[in-house]
């Protein structure tokens, strides 16, 4: 029986450690870390920790976002917590979708069982890379790291390269940037669509005072925030949902401020889902037949990578990257004229 540890700081980081989970042999046990966490628990973190259905024998949060004078002193408690709890686990793999995360590179250096480091698909840097700059990330930040912590923090070039990394599970493995193609690259499983997370989403919605069903949703828009709507998109976003059959549900941006904006471009009787809920959590309850459509961001992106059967298009104006272009087009995310 092999002991795996999962470390995680956001909804799509404990989504694919999930997924990853559900993948391994019953007989192992696996625990979930929740790290750098806001000091007031969300929705979906209290419906992670209370998941009756979860793979993990053990889900707790193991570090918050440390700011301010006492910021130093809050991470030595949370090191020393973590140093304090790693002999009973004894981790074989420890798995982060961060490897530059301290928790992570921490565990890696002090857990006597010598575990294998695994990369869990964090979306955009898998595929294009982090750009750094050679002396400012390479040496001075890498000495500051090695000078605060220890010789044991390991710089990575971009995001799941540092040499703890030996393993990776990835949406889509022939398209990982060049830096992880030295990694032993797993395919991340195609889980999303068990019982456990339907089970899981719904949780973390109980309690809202909206209409959340959206099992039969034929379309889904991922409106972008207010400040870069114009006329183009919007009218773009009207003709998409003329040739949508079926109901058609919205999501705002996060933080936009005036949604009255896509007034026009939205059908009167669709669904708007809470804004600040993540699409993670929607992603397990939608139909295989929903189409999506947005600008393009996280959220949408997010879609296929952890949803790749669903039909995704992105609206965009003014594109140009030429590496945007190539990874939409590889993962088959038609930009609408």
């Amino acid at each position: 029986m092999k002991q795996h540890l999962f470390l995680a700081s956001t909804p799509f980081n404990m989504l694919t450690a999930a997924m990853v989970a559900l993948s391994l042999p019953a007989e192992d046990e696996k625990t979930l870390w929740l790290i750098d966490q806001p000091s007031e628990t969300n929705s979906f973190i209290k419906a992670i920790l209370s998941w009756p259905s979860s793979p993990f024998k053990e889900s707790c949060i193991i570090s918050n976002k440390a700011r301010g004078k006492n910021k130093r002193l809050q991470r030595n408690r949370e090191l020393q917590r973590i140093l304090s709890l790693l002999p009973d686990i004894a981790p074989s793999k420890i798995y982060t979708g961060n490897d530059r995360r301290i928790e992570f590179q921490y565990s890696m250096a002090h857990a006597v069982s010598t575990p294998v480091g695994v990369y869990l698909d964090d979306g955009t840097y898998t595929y294009l890379g982090r750009k750094t700059n050679w002396f400012k990330d390479q040496l001075v930040d890498n000495i500051i790291k090695k000078i605060v912590y220890g010789t044991w923090w390991k710089q990575p070039k971009t995001i799941g390269a540092s040499d703890w990394i030996q393993d990776a599970y990835i949406a889509f493995p022939k398209f990982a940037c060049s830096a992880l193609q030295d990694k032993n690259i797993r395919q991340l499983p195609l889980n999303l669509n068990r019982n456990e997370f339907r089970e899981l989403s719904l949780l973390s919605l109980q309690g809202l005072d909206t209409d959340t069903d959206i099992s039969t949703l034929g379309g889904l828009l991922l409106l972008p925030h207010d400040s870069v709507v114009n006329h183009s998109s919007l009218l773009k976003f009207k003709e998409w949902c003329k040739n949508i059959n079926g109901r058609i549900a919205y999501k705002h941006h996060p933080r936009t401020s005036n949604k009255t904006a896509f007034t026009s471009a939205i059908p009167s009787k669709s669904l708007e889902l809470p804004s600040k809920v993540p699409m993670e959590v929607m992603l397990p309850l939608l139909p295989e037949n929903c189409v999506i459509v947005g600008d393009i961001s996280t959220a949408l992106l997010t879609s296929k990578w952890l949803r790749p059967e669903l039909s995704v298009s992105a609206i965009a104006d003014d594109i140009s990257e030429p590496e945007w272009i190539f990874l939409l087009k590889e993962l088959q995310i038609e930009i609408l004229d």
